[in-house]
């Protein structure tokens, strides 16, 4: 279900539209304002819709050579933009771990002693949506990623407060995340609590209101 925009876009043809990031951007914020609108029950239903009045007609003024790629990150980047969007698709394709999302701040329960060793920790994984596990190796200001199919993302990291970091994105060649974010996106972490074998993290996109609590696994 989460290619099913990629699936679908193929076959468009009409004059040539240039695009940049914020092009992309504007037509995410326009299909998130647009899904929000829609009273319909049934999940399915809403995204052919979506497709249908919003998707469709903007690709139609894209070149064909252009559209598949163009849709990949409109659809990419309408999960980062859009919170509506993203509960819309883990309804419709539960992730392998559920994902809590709250609009309040978590507060940490994370001792000193417990941070301390996080911060010593240099790997870690954690679980894609569909259960694939990713790497993490987390050393001197880098977060390096490494994936099941041998793709890579690269971020900065820099500490803002005592439990928090910023995450910088540089670059992917993985399809998901060099469609997901650009140059310079970041993405705020915090350490709220250490278990037996994971740290539970939450992550909040600048100017979003929506926390999203995860499982940062650890060796």
């Amino acid at each position: 279900m989460r290619n099913i925009f990629i699936i679908v876009l193929l076959g468009f043809s009409n004059i040539a539209f240039s695009q940049t990031i914020a092009k992309i951007d504007s037509v995410s914020y326009l299909m998130c304002d647009y899904l929000k609108q829609l009273d319909i029950k049934d999940d399915t239903l809403k995204i052919n819709i979506l497709l249908e009045k919003m998707l469709f007609p903007y690709l139609e003024k894209v070149e064909e050579s252009k559209a598949q790629k163009v849709g990949q990150q409109v659809y990419y980047r309408l999960q980062r933009n859009c919170v509506d969007f993203r509960e819309l698709l883990d309804r419709l394709e539960p992730p392998r771990e559920a994902t809590v999302r709250v609009t309040e701040k978590p507060k940490p329960e994370i001792t000193k002693k417990q941070l301390k060793e996080f911060k010593k920790q240099k790997e870690f994984y954690y679980f894609e949506v569909a259960g694939d596990a990713t790497r993490v190796i987390m050393e001197n200001g880098f977060w390096a990623e490494t994936f099941t199919d041998k793709t890579f993302s690269n971020l900065n990291y820099n500490w803002v407060s005592k439990t928090e970091f910023e995450l910088v994105f540089i670059e992917s060649n993985n399809e998901t995340r060099e469609n997901f974010s650009v140059k310079g996106d970041k993405y705020i972490y915090q350490i709220l609590s250490r278990k037996e074998d994971f740290y539970l993290m939450s992550v909040n996109i600048p100017g979003q209101i929506t926390f999203e609590k995860f499982k940062l696994y650890f060796k």
